[in-house]
């Protein structure tokens, strides 16, 4: 019998992050590949690889012969455009208008903003997803990634004194890695409370006024109820860190440390990482003459800016302390340890609890299940900026949060009002909302 030649089987084209990873044998065998975490190697099978991979893998794939679609590393390629999400009838509308009617002033606020306020203020998720350039004149501009620091830009640009509310709708832009299906620009629905009274003063009213507020809004779009809550309260960690003999330059960079750590593990980690420092404060007395110039500046100068960088070291007590807290908070019973751990603490954080439950819980059961209303004090922040009680709202069949807000009390000031502001608010991601509503009907 004449034997039929074989025809060579083609391996497919690997057109997904996901598609890659698993060619490259798995989410364990990439992580050690790129020397990171298998966590966020599962994060890559959903949002894309980052650029900064791009070659490592793009080298590896070449030499294993593999056909991997341009769009995978960052390449070009001409997609079909999808449709829109059809919006809820005239909810756009209706909703400044009903924002206005509660008292909220609607701002117009530019889409070009300087860097700098975001890249020092927001964490370093969202520092990675700028839009940055330079402008003709040298000054580094970037599309607004969202509206909440644009917002308190121009309060503090128009001198207004005692509380302001300020609603808005405009795009906002954050870059998304390739192939990952993410939309880079869309557009926020928010309101912001600056001025108000403090969470210590009024007993978060101001924070509950504006999640009642987004959950009437979800409401009148079409979604009431089936929605799930995740809580969490920076004012704890805060709280925690004045208990300790901590200078203040070593609280600033536990909050630094914590803005940066996806875990209390990675927390330690980049604790350890801080303390590795070149040479120590006596150290440096003994080798360097305060009257030399050394490299273009005076011995003093030097000694004095490494006297700054030990005063921000956290030694191995401290960051085991910080260490055992984080990994308490987060811990599915992390409160009653706590307070067991700390028993100094126990009155704060039993007297704090009662009031995010009484404040809090009346106001969302209405539209969620109890088993759906989370305190996931997670220490990682999407926002660096947030200081105390902060939300997401999800709806079912979505996996990113279709609201999100919270208090920040430091931010204005650090932006260059004259004085502490106190504010907190929420923002809606309209697309998700209309996305969600259209599931639910």
């Amino acid at each position: 019998m004449e034997e039929r030649p074989q025809t060579a089987i083609k391996p497919s084209r690997l057109s997904s992050a996901s598609d890659v990873i698993d060619a490259l044998g798995g989410t364990n065998a990439v992580a050690e590949l790129l020397n990171i975490g298998a966590s966020s190697v599962s994060n890559y099978r959903k949002q894309g690889f980052p650029a900064r991979s791009h070659f490592i893998l793009a080298k590896i794939c070449r030499e294993r012969g593999l056909d991997v679609a341009d769009a995978v590393f960052g390449g070009y390629q001409v997609k079909s455009k999808k449709a829109p999400y059809q919006a809820a009838p005239l909810q756009r509308a209706d909703t400044l208008t009903s924002l206005k009617e509660a008292g909220f002033t609607p701002v117009s606020l530019p889409i070009l903003q300087p860097a700098a306020p975001f890249i020092d203020r927001m964490g370093p998720e969202m520092q990675r997803r700028l839009f940055t350039f330079t402008d003709p004149g040298g000054e580094q501009l970037c599309l607004r990634p969202d509206l909440t620091i644009p917002t308190a830009l121009a309060h503090i640009g128009s001198g207004k004194s005692g509380e302001a509310r300020y609603c808005y709708q405009g795009t906002a832009f954050r870059y998304q890695p390739r192939g990952s299906g993410q939309p880079e620009e869309f557009t926020q629905l928010g309101l912001e409370i600056i001025g108000g009274a403090s969470a210590g003063e009024d007993g978060l009213a101001d924070d509950v006024d504006v999640l009642t507020t987004i959950i009437t809004l979800l409401g009148e779009a079409g979604l009431k109820d089936n929605l799930r809550f995740n809580f969490a309260d920076f004012d704890m960690l805060a709280h925690f860190l004045e208990e300790l003999d901590l200078s203040a330059a070593a609280r600033e960079t536990v909050w630094r440390l914590v803005g940066l750590a996806d875990n209390a593990e990675d927390f330690k980690r980049l604790a350890n990482l801080k303390n590795a420092r070149p040479i120590s404060q006596k150290d440096a007395e003994k080798q360097i003459d305060a009257d030399a110039l050394i490299v273009g500046r005076s011995g003093s100068e030097i000694l004095a800016r490494i006297a700054r960088k030990d005063s921000e070291i956290l030694d191995d007590g401290h960051i085991a302390v910080v260490f055992n807290f984080l990994s308490a908070l987060a811990a599915p019973n992390g409160i009653e340890k706590i307070t067991a751990d700390f028993p100094n603490m126990k009155v704060w954080f039993d007297r704090r609890v009662s009031q995010l439950a009484d404040a809090v819980l009346s106001h969302v059961t209405g539209a969620a299940k109890l088993q759906d209303i989370h305190f996931a004090p997670s220490i990682s922040r999407g926002m660096a900026y947030y200081t105390g009680l902060s939300f997401e709202i999800y709806s079912s069949g979505l996996d990113r949060p279709i609201a999100a807000g919270g208090r920040y009390d430091d931010l204005l000031h650090s932006l260059g009002a004259a004085q502490p502001l106190s504010a907190v608010g929420g923002a809606i991601a309209l697309e998700r909302l209309n996305r969600a509503v259209e599931m639910q009907s």
